[in-house]
């Protein structure tokens, strides 16, 4: 199977909040999803924070220079959406009473669209129906009453997906995998406005992930990402199926997730009477370890791929393979450095098989593949030292190569001033750890005037040296599965199912539900 009439996977990032402080970097923001994502709608966060007697309190009324600001977002997102290239949306953060409704960005098909004052859900619904816009609930298992999704008030021709997993988690439901538990301020999760609550009360819901950060890098591996399947790159064909549920999310890694039942694609909704068949492929970016079905909010057959595997490559002439390359880690600046960003430039040569993809996993600006082809690829990345005002995820950066070489040939990883020849039957064997300790003893000696022998617990060393992990090479038949299962005895009358897929490294996706009334 394949999906229906050829449809395209592109990946975007649909909540990264851009704030008054990042209008005058706007065009940084856009030129990073340019480089790293298909699409980007952009979400203006008209809020802000001020000092009341020396109490931090967030604005939640609009304000005169939010206009100002998203005029300039309007002009922007104009300027830059290009079709087949680059798609932009106009979005923001509905400003209206989220503790009432739960929170919600607001997207527009067009340019030049209104931000929205209504501060009722069921008004912002009737505005969005005049100005073609959705409104998509996020975050939504926290407390009800206090920002969580209160699903009394839906609509799902408005609302066609939820934010099941960004930065602060994942709102699943209470008795699912990956808590939210991110943010301290606004926890604990509760069911009542999980997604699946949601799905329970008929509600045809698609399922994405997003980022929900705040610091105006879209896409940040480890916060989520949305996969649309689409028949170009344009507007139009991604709203199309925006509204019919053709999108799933991942929490990082770009799993490609296939799902159909009966031959219909995942989104869709269809009448059958007894047994379905449910078939998914799955293209991970690591090993894969389950694959889980789930209907009506219980998980009705779980597929264990690790226990599928077979290691028949030694026959193989050339093997295909993924490999991680991370760099980060590094000082912290809670113990006394004064630093800010390492620079890191990175060169992989396969002198002996070819390079198929890469796969950014990028977390901050000036992270960039700057060129590849089927014999090399070259890399810039900049990731901050820990301690730093941001997520700590901005501390890190990786590509994932996927590349066709014999097994007993080797690669060739330069990375700053450090050569390593890598041989691939010893990557398929393990991983491997590149400490740079000469570069920390030096700053340590130019920032304390401490030199090694004057330092009695030499584990300063190796806990502040900037790092680089060669992950343990990842066969294709590690992280290619397809999954077939018939469903015999589904209950009569509605029934929804949706797929959830986990990596061995902890990378998730969900796909969106496919409905079938079971006549």
């Amino acid at each position: 199977m394949s999906p229906p009439r050829q449809l395209n996977l592109y990946w975007g990032d649909m909540h990264t909040n851009i704030h008054r402080e990042h209008i005058l970097t706007l065009n940084k923001t856009m030129k990073a999803a340019q480089c790293i994502l298909d699409f980007f709608p952009i979400a203006y966060y008209p809020f802000f924070y001020y000092k009341k007697k020396g109490l931090f309190i967030e604005s939640c009324s609009p304000r005169k220079e939010f206009l100002d600001d998203w005029k300039k977002v309007q002009e922007c997102i104009a300027e830059k959406n290009k079709p087949e290239k680059f798609v932009a949306f106009l979005g923001y953060e509905w400003h209206g009473d989220r503790r009432k409704y739960g929170d919600h960005n607001v997207f527009y098909l067009n340019d030049f669209q209104p931000l929205d004052h209504s501060k009722t859900l069921p008004q912002l619904y009737e505005n969005l129906k005049k100005n073609v816009g959705i409104a998509i609930p996020h975050h939504t298992a926290y407390q009800v009453g206090e920002r969580g999704k209160n699903w009394n008030f839906h609509d799902d021709n408005l609302s066609p997906f939820v934010e099941i997993y960004s930065s602060h988690g994942s709102s699943e439901g209470c008795g699912t995998p990956y808590s939210l538990n991110r943010n301290l301020d606004m926890g604990p999760r509760v069911s009542s406005g999980s997604a699946q609550e949601g799905l329970a009360r008929g509600y045809r819901l698609g399922i994405i992930a997003s980022g929900d950060n705040h610091y105006g890098y879209p896409g940040v591996w480890g916060n989520g990402l949305i996969g649309v399947y689409a028949n170009n790159l344009t507007r139009q064909s991604l709203w199309s199926n925006f509204l019919n549920r053709r999108v799933y999310g991942v929490t990082g890694d770009r799993i490609r997730l296939e799902f159909w039942i009966n031959e219909h694609f995942m989104g869709s909704v269809f009448h059958t009477r007894g047994s379905v068949h449910i078939f998914s492929k799955i293209i991970g970016s690591h090993s894969l370890d389950r694959i889980e079905v789930i209907r009506n909010n219980r998980v009705i057959h779980t597929y264990s791929h690790q226990e599928k595997l077979v290691e028949s490559y030694l026959n193989d002439k050339n093997i295909r393979f993924k490999l991680r390359i991370e760099s980060g880690w590094g000082p912290d600046r809670s113990h006394g450095f004064k630093l800010g960003e390492k620079n890191w430039k990175g060169l992989l040569e396969v002198p002996f098989g070819k390079i198929i993809s890469v796969e950014p996993c990028f977390t901050y600006f000036n992270q960039n593949i700057n060129s590849t082809s089927s014999k090399e690829c070259s890399w810039t990345l900049t990731t901050l030292s820990r301690g730093e005002q941001v997520q700590n995820s901005a501390c890190f950066a990786a590509l994932v190569f996927e590349i066709e070489a014999p097994l007993n040939s080797f690669l060739i990883l330069t990375i700053n001033s450090h050569t390593s020849k890598l041989k691939v039957n010893e990557l398929l064997k393990k991983s491997k750890v590149v400490a740079f300790k000469e570069e920390i003893e030096d700053i340590i000696k130019s920032q304390f005037s401490l030199s090694a022998e004057e330092i009695e617990n030499p584990d300063v060393f190796w806990h502040h040296s900037y790092k680089v992990k060669i992950h343990r090479a990842v066969l294709a038949n590690n992280y290619v599965a397809e999954l077939s299962f018939k469903d015999k005895n589904p209950p009569r009358g509605k029934n929804f199912y949706y797929l959830r897929v986990t990596q061995t490294n902890g990378q998730m996706g969900w796909s969106s539900p496919i409905w079938v009334h079971n006549e």
